[in-house]
């Protein structure tokens, strides 16, 4: 019987290498740019094309190499980063296993310019596929000059799994706020298609993060700062305002090395435990420096995973540092009070009026959000619901034409079976319930989910009816995208566009809104617009062929999003008037309940 063992050929053996290296464009971005910065560069330029899948160009004024050191990086396990065992736990540098230039070439068609300061020449060196073409010498700056053309050239099968550009771009800005954020000295610049997406100067860690992401991220962001002796946190959280449901920035440095930690996440949010709900994800930048003999970052291929020496104190002294920080800023209060908000001294006589911490609430003044006077300062009018009929006074009379369509099984209780003195009492609990007494048990309504389905009749009316139009902006209203959002917006644009929204071109990132619909307060444009875009239930549609009753819906969300959650006796009864005088008013426009009822029999067997 033959033998069957065989060792591989070289240029197989890169291949094989380069799959674990080389996953995308993104992967080269990530490698190239680590080695500027371990090349001390003051600033990093990056240039695609076609998302990377063309032309990746990375220019850096770093230390540059000589021309026998060109040569030498392009084969395996050759680095300047490491020399001994002992190096491996020392490890201060981004790269060190030597394998990136080597798996990089071996898939693509790689062009290296590159000069050291002392130099009066550079050298250029050219390889395909991981064979060497050539080496001459060449005039060009300090620094390096990689230019990586046509990935997966010879390897069409790993180049047919590429996804869109839109997609592949995602992933490299992904790797780009990875090494952008942790460098905020560092000048960068990234262009796709000749395009600019990101010309960061030379700043601090907060603005380095603002230019980055969001300009509203500076009223968001709460420094954090500890020091235990063997491990630094610094950086900074945002505050639970700034909290979302999905696609929450956050990112962990440990000695300005990216990298995740599933245990060190769960930190974080037990800290946010007290003053965020449990569904929201926040946002957070937080650094650890720490002695590297203490870390392992030996241990995944892409060197995103760490193990800590002593991640069970870090833990614990990371939860504390977030604490104090939240409290340092006002954010968690020295006594909470909610729970007397339902507490009576005579629950025999309680009068829901005269609850205490409701009435104290001096801001809500005369604002309610069905009154036209209320528009002009800024809130969103109901009186363009003019397509339905005049609401009755009394809601409980209207809910008794539709209870029948309107639930199923113990929820048939009837709300026109309220109160003895016929008088509506509303309670708002938390600023998200609106509850009220019934003879037969508790009504408990979801004040957001109640104006979406108002507005959602309000808006699916206007475009149905083709009552809308664009009114021009005075002064035009500038949003800027991070690269999840403009994703969402390309492909929502020219629906935007169809209901009356109009954008003027910046950059590839940003844009002028110089047009908004008729049914949108100009106050309010550019938030329902990035609310729209932001939002998770975008998730289930596919945005490319969206209806116009899904935009409708996510109109709506984003108009309710924006309401005023404090409510006098009378906005509240005015808001489930307008809740049962629609065509839907126990399902909101998104399939959810928008009330409960909660029968006398439940709270008497409940008590036994």
């Amino acid at each position: 019987m033959p033998d069957v063992i065989k060792i591989l050929p070289e240029t197989l053996v890169n291949k094989i290498a380069a799959g674990e290296v080389v996953q995308r464009p993104a992967s080269v971005v990530k490698e190239l740019v680590e080695n500027s910065i371990d090349a001390v560069a003051s600033s990093i330029t990056i240039n695609l094309q076609e998302a990377g899948k063309t032309l990746i160009q990375v220019i850096d004024d770093g230390n540059g190499m000589s021309q026998t050191d060109a040569r030498l990086a392009f084969e395996r396990h050759a680095t300047s980063k490491i020399y001994r065992t002992d190096d491996l736990f020392h490890i201060t540098t981004k790269g060190f296993r030597g394998e990136a230039l080597a798996s990089i070439a071996a898939v693509s068609q790689v062009e290296l310019k590159t000069r050291r300061e002392q130099d009066t020449i550079g050298t250029r060196v050219v390889i395909e596929g991981g064979k060497f073409i050539l080496q001459e010498p060449a005039n060009c700056p300090k620094g390096s000059n990689f230019l990586v053309k046509n990935l997966f050239f010879n390897v069409p099968a790993r180049r047919k799994f590429l996804k869109s550009d839109q997609t592949e771009l995602k992933h490299i800005l992904n790797e780009f706020y990875r090494v952008a954020i942790p460098h905020p000295q560092i000048k960068m610049s990234l262009f796709h298609n000749k395009s600019a997406i990101y010309k960061l100067p030379s700043s601090s860690l907060k603005e380095r993060i603002v230019n980055l992401f969001d300009k509203n991220f500076n009223k968001y962001l709460i420094p954090l700062e500890a020091d235990a002796g063997f491990v630094r946190i610094y950086g900074y959280i945002g505050t639970p305002e700034s909290a979302r449901k999905k696609y929450a920035e956050q990112y962990l440095f440990v000695n300005n090395r990216f990298f995740r930690s599933s245990y060190l996440h769960r930190a974080v949010i037990k800290a946010y435990e007290k003053v965020s709900s449990p569904e929201l994800k926040p946002l957070y930048f937080i650094f650890f420096e720490i002695d590297p003999s203490r870390i392992d970052v030996n241990i995944h291929p892409t060197k995103i995973e760490v193990n800590f020496q002593d991640a069970d104190s870090i833990y614990q002294i990371l939860i504390a540092a977030i604490k104090r920080s939240l409290a340092q800023y006002g954010v968690i209060p020295m006594i909470d009070f909610e729970t007397e908000a339902f507490i009576s001294h005579n629950a025999a006589n309680a009068d829901l009026d005269t609850i205490t911490p409701f009435e104290l609430e001096e801001e809500v003044g005369d604002y309610n959000p069905f009154d036209e006077e209320s528009n002009q300062n800024g809130n969103i009018s109901s009186q363009s619901y003019s397509h339905k009929s005049k609401v009755p006074e009394n809601w409980e009379d209207i809910f008794e034409s539709t209870k029948n369509n309107s639930f199923h099984g113990s929820s048939h209780a009837s709300l026109q079976d309220t109160h003895q003195n016929q008088t509506s009492k509303f309670l708002n609990f938390k600023n998200k319930y609106i509850i009220t007494p019934l003879k037969s048990g508790l009504a408990i309504i979801n004040i957001n989910r109640a104006y979406q389905t108002i507005f959602y009749e309000e808006v699916l009316g206007h475009l149905s009816n083709s009552q809308t139009y664009s009114q021009q902006t005075l002064y035009p209203v500038q949003v800027s995208f991070n690269h999840r959002q403009v994703q969402n917006f390309f492909a929502l644009k020219e629906q935007l566009e169809k209901i009356g929204y109009k954008f003027e071109r910046i950059s590839e990132t940003s844009y002028n809104i110089v047009g908004i619909p008729s049914f949108v307060d100009t106050r309010q444009a550019h938030s329902i617009l990035l609310n729209i875009i932001n939002d998770p239930d975008a998730e289930a549609i596919d945005l490319y062929q969206i209806t116009l009753e899904s935009l409708a819906a996510m109109l709506a969300k984003s108009k309710a999003s924006l309401q005023r959650p404090k409510m006098s006796q009378e906005e509240m009864e005015a808001l489930v008037n307008k809740l049962f005088a629609s065509s839907s008013p126990s399902i909101s426009p998104f399939g959810k309940k928008n009330f409960y009822i909660l029968k006398l029999e439940e709270i008497d067997k409940f008590f036994k």
